[in-house]
């Protein structure tokens, strides 16, 4: 069983089986990541507060029998946005976290997209009332250009359908 540390944006969380989660991370060593935590939703869990969706978190993954990954260390650096961000603040980061989870295919470290990953996050949560959608849009234009799409979004949506 090998060990991996690296830091890591909750995009997701899953509930799975009794007491456990499949989180979605994407981390800044191993790219996109699907790991599960053991025993989180137990009321006594110490590791719940840290990974909440949205939370940039320090991790120690390990591998298990059939390459499955698991959570066993997780602490927060900081949370991407406030305890009192706004319903429409909250829905822009679920939008951004579902497009880069439909986009993103596998493990593959790519810092380029961690940074952008990050900064976009943190820019995300200056903006102002009203002003999500077009955010939004320039973040899926910067997304698939990094991605080698090209920067035009609807020349993009001819090759990515259903995606954009």
């Amino acid at each position: 069983m090998a060990t991996y540390q690296t830091k890591a944006i909750v995009l997701k969380r899953e509930n799975i089986f009794e007491a456990d989660r499949l989180y979605h991370l994407y981390t800044e060593d191993f790219g996109k990541v699907k790991a599960i935590a053991g025993g989180i939703r137990k009321i006594n869990a110490k590791l719940t507060g840290h990974l909440e969706p949205f939370n940039l978190v320090w991790v120690e993954l390990m591998t298990k029998k059939g390459g499955d990954l698991f959570i066993t260390t997780a602490l927060s650096e900081t949370s991407l946005f406030e305890n009192n961000a706004s319903p429409n603040l909250i829905s822009l980061f679920v939008k951004m976290s579902d497009f880069a989870l439909k986009m993103l295919r596998g493990q593959e470290k790519d810092k380029a997209m961690w940074n952008f990953l990050l900064n976009s996050f943190l820019a995300a949560k200056k903006i102002e009332a009203g002003a999500g959608d077009e955010f939004l849009n320039d973040y899926k234009s910067g997304f698939i250009k990094i991605m080698g799409f090209g920067d035009n979004l609807r020349e993009a949506e001819y090759y990515l359908g259903d995606f954009l």
